[in-house]
């Protein structure tokens, strides 16, 4: 059930930013920012982004699902040690305070 309303909760939530990306475009239009030529590749631009990123988590969560205990380990371990690769080390200072 946790699942099912995460995957409701994404849906709506891209829902909202897509309605936010045409209400835009359309302000776009009207106030003659956008030209009505662009207007197709906005609009299929912004629908293709939306189908994108509503499969992503189902893709995710099945390859997770399918995934044995210690490739999950093992992958999150690879995850826990890029982050800390990836973070900003501090610089030792010198006896002068430099």
């Amino acid at each position: 059930m946790g699942g099912s309303s995460l995957m409701q909760g994404w849906i709506t939530l891209l829902g909202v930013f897509a309605m936010i990306a045409l209400i835009l475009t359309a302000f776009g239009i009207m106030l003659g920012i956008v030209k009505p030529a662009d207007v197709p590749k906005r609009v299929v631009a912004i629908v293709g982004i939306v189908i994108v990123l509503m499969l992503i988590p189902g893709i995710l969560v099945s390859a997770w699902k399918s995934l044995s205990l210690w490739q999950r380990i093992g992958l999150a371990v690879l995850g826990v040690g890029a982050w800390q690769w990836l973070r900003p080390r501090r610089q030792a200072r010198n006896k002068r305070g430099e």
